[in-house]
């Protein structure tokens, strides 16, 4: 008998098959979007964390919120718009500096910074094309003199 003529030697060459395709696909998507978890400088990192921390628990003792929106789907390769909003009981902080940070957590090279204009209800925002698809975090940071707010959001580009 003829492995052409058997079904069942033809469903096992079917079902190896598509195991075959499956694992190569599923390697190919953990190559493009891990996101990788070694730090250079691990003990530095962990002081600023620790500093970053202190920082926001004070600000919210004081009242002071930072929110960030975010786009429902955010999609690579498309211009898409982030919106901070700093408030402090209802009332939102003029004239500051915003900057919004991108980072690609396991490619570095691929990192950016942009600054966000002010809209006149308050708000900053800034429009950013996303250049990959996979993992990115942003950290919005609200500066005035002396006084720097902090906030981030995790988020995977399709």
């Amino acid at each position: 008998m003829s492995v052409q003529k058997s079904p069942v030697m033809m469903l096992m060459l079917v079902l190896f098959l598509a195991l075959v395709i499956a694992t190569v696909w599923r390697i190919n998507t953990a190559l493009e979007t891990h996101p990788g978890t070694i730090v250079a400088d691990a003990y530095e990192t962990g002081e600023r964390y620790g500093q970053t921390l202190e920082n926001r628990q004070n600000l919210q003792q004081q009242g002071w919120k930072l929110d960030l929106s975010l786009p429902e789907v955010v999609t690579h390769g498309i211009k898409q718009t982030y919106v901070a909003i700093s408030t402090k009981q209802d009332k939102r902080l003029n004239k500051a500096d915003a900057t919004a940070y991108f980072y690609r957590p396991l490619e570095m090279k691929h990192d950016f910074s942009v600054p966000m204009t002010k809209t006149p209800d308050g708000t900053y925002q800034v429009d950013v094309t996303l250049p990959l698809k996979g993992r990115w975090d942003l950290l919005v940071e609200v500066a005035k003199g002396s006084f720097v707010q902090q906030s981030s959001a995790r988020m995977f580009a399709q």
